[in-house]
């Protein structure tokens, strides 16, 4: 973590950096990993944290990527630190949002019960006064789906289990084929089950296996370690414990927090 003229940045590679998180102390303590990616037509950001740390997030985008247009903002779900802050950004560079076609109508309508917002306020994972905004939705991606943003393709598979319309996002960056898993799967094969509604581990035992042949280098997901290299193996491993009738440790058990 540089700090160039007093603001800290997070640059990964020469095409990716972090520009937000609450564990590495980048924004707001309420936000996800926040990716930006250098693509041909412009930066493409992947998940929009909290909305709570938009001027930081933007100060760090500039000293990644100074005076460089932002293309697109992907979403890997709805849940409030990946999705809050995903209007005020639109706005703010005026790129395209993306969201998957579960997704989009949560945020249309600012759903704070689908999105699970509601309950993570009552059990006091949120302040009281922390509301979804309705967002004008650009492109709603379907499972499987190939489509550009910023002149990067990207590809999309849906794996359930963390929430019903949580995505894994699939791009090549460098040479290294790259899986922005949001909160699907973690360092350490570590997956996302939590007391929400939409959340079980159906959803992986039927979905999970997608990925079992991806040949993933770059694991970057939404919250703890991300890793450059061997990310399959951390994808194989949750694999082999459901293959195995084993039940996969879980974000919030143990060592494995946001």
């Amino acid at each position: 973590m540089d700090r160039p003229n007093g603001r800290e940045f997070m640059r990964i590679l020469n095409q990716l950096a972090m520009i937000g998180s609450a564990q590495f102390g980048l924004s707001s303590r309420l936000d996800c990993h926040m990716y930006a990616v250098r693509s041909p037509e412009g930066v493409v950001l992947v998940d929009a944290g909290s909305g709570l740390g938009e001027r930081e997030v933007a100060a760090h985008l500039d000293a990644d990527f100074p005076g460089v247009a932002v293309a697109g903002l992907i979403l890997t779900h709805s849940h409030m630190d990946h999705s809050g802050g995903a209007e005020a950004l639109r706005k703010r560079f005026g790129c395209k949002l993306f969201v998957s076609k579960e997704t989009r109508p949560i945020l249309e309508s600012a759903d704070e019960e689908r999105s699970g917002l509601r309950r993570a306020r009552e059990m006091g994972g949120y302040p009281e006064d922390l509301h979804m905004k309705p967002c004008a939705i650009d492109w709603a991606y379907q499972s499987g789906e190939a489509f550009e943003a910023g002149g990067r393709r990207w590809r999309t598979v849906h794996v359930r289990g963390h929430s019903n319309d949580s995505y894994c996002l699939m791009t090549e960056i460098e040479g290294r084929n790259a899986c922005f898993s949001g909160d699907v799967v973690f360092y350490g094969g570590v997956l996302g089950v939590i007391n929400s509604w939409d959340s079980d581990l159906h959803g992986y035992v039927e979905d999970l296996p997608q990925l079992a042949n991806a040949k993933i280098d770059m694991l970057l997901p939404g919250h703890g370690l991300f890793t450059l290299k061997n990310g399959q193996r951390h994808v194989d491993a949750a694999i082999r414990s459901l293959e195995n009738g084993f039940l996969p440790q879980q974000i919030g058990q143990g060592a494995a927090i946001f």
